[in-house]
């Protein structure tokens, strides 16, 4: 008994000590979150997404921690935070407003193309907001429908240390402790997190979008913390005071965006520690057209795309068989033996009373063939 009491604190232990998280900061009374379930595959989280919206997926759902939902309520958004790249050890815990908590196992960069693509689809005619945001090398990369709502968002750090310095903004809201937003490391950090305050100024001035009646989809990427365990170390005060910054801020974050959507809203936070340089991200997950494919790579199919191309392609090699060998035995068939069709159309024989005098008095039938 003691030696199994043990290894289940290690087992505790282990799992406390890994970064990779799914936490469920808010969503609606009618979507369900099951408190227990096993570790979630991150290549998963676009199908739950996906049904959390009320889109169905075309492969089922293996993870149990989703439970049924209603079928007349769904939520108007979803809002997806990724805090990639964290220190070995490091978690990030929010401050209460916690609705449920996951482990993670670590399979890849979500991609939410999928999730995307339903909605593009089922409101063809109207436009959803969506917002794709993330770091790339020095400068922040937005993509999204509305290219001119966000316009005016900082994408420079130059551009960033601006916004820092004005009223309100998370420099003048936010105790960043040792963090020293001179340095470049620090500024990215304090950036990120101005930015989602920006995102949530811009959405609130532009009522008319949120309540459009179209899911809106948006995709966050945060990148300030493992800049800072690269500059100071893993195990600095600069990366402890970020992670209890971001622990404060989150909830924060959430219950504005909850109230922005009225509560139907889910907003998640997906921990990553396991570094993402290596693996490719899908940056035109939600935006880009398929004209604008890099590098020559092949658009994206459905999974049932080699099934109706294979019944499409065999049944017409079929047809076209079968009409060849019917034309073929129509040409050399030989009309008096072969078919039935020349022998009911072929000269029957018939009798006609028609008489011819062979002297006085005479006469006989005469029989005639046609």
């Amino acid at each position: 008994m003691a030696a199994r009491w043990v290894i289940s604190c290690l087992a505790v232990i282990i799992g406390l000590c890994r970064g990779e998280q799914l936490y469920v900061l808010h969503a609606p009374s009618y979507v369900q979150f099951l408190p227990s379930a096993s570790p979630l595959c991150t290549v998963e989280l676009p199908k739950v997404i996906s049904l959390v919206l009320g889109f169905s997926t075309n492969k089922d759902l293996e993870w149990q921690g989703l439970g049924p939902g209603s079928l007349f309520q769904r939520p108007r958004a979803n809002f997806l935070i990724s805090v990639e790249n964290l220190p070995n050890g490091a978690t990030i815990e929010p401050v209460g407003g916690v609705k449920a908590a996951y482990p993670v196992k670590q399979t890849g960069i979500p991609d939410l193309e999928a999730v995307h693509s339903h909605i593009a689809t089922s409101f063809p005619d109207r436009k959803s907001l969506m917002l794709d945001l993330s770091m790339d090398g020095n400068v922040f990369e937005m993509r999204s429908l509305y290219p001119g709502l966000f316009s005016q968002l900082p994408a420079t750090p130059q551009q960033i240390a601006v916004h820092l310095q004005k009223d309100g903004s998370v420099l003048r809201t936010e105790r960043l402790g040792s963090l020293n937003t001179t340095k470049e490391a620090d500024l990215i950090f304090a950036g990120e997190l101005q930015l989602l305050q920006d995102i949530m100024d811009t959405l609130t001035g532009n009522q008319a979008l949120v309540s459009d009646g179209v899911p809106d989809l948006f995709s966050v990427s945060l990148t300030g913390v493992g800049r800072l365990a690269q500059e100071y170390g893993k195990n600095s005060q600069q990366v402890q005071d970020a992670i209890t910054v971001l622990n404060n801020f989150l909830p924060k974050f959430s219950k504005s965006v909850a109230e922005l959507y009225s509560g139907d809203v889910v907003v998640e936070v997906l921990t990553l520690s396991t570094p993402t340089s290596g693996m490719q991200r899908p940056r035109r997950s939600l935006l880009q057209q398929a004209q604008d494919l890099p590098g020559n790579l092949a658009p994206h199919v459905k999974p049932d795309y080699p099934v109706i191309f294979n019944m499409s392609l065999w049944l017409g090699v079929l047809l076209l068989l079968a009409v060849y060998s019917v034309a073929y035995n129509l040409l050399y068939m030989e009309p008096g033996r072969d078919s039935i069709i020349y022998r009911m159309t072929s000269g029957r024989m018939k009798t006609e009373d028609d008489y011819t005098r062979f002297g006085q008095g005479a006469h006989r039938p005469v029989q005639k063939w046609d």
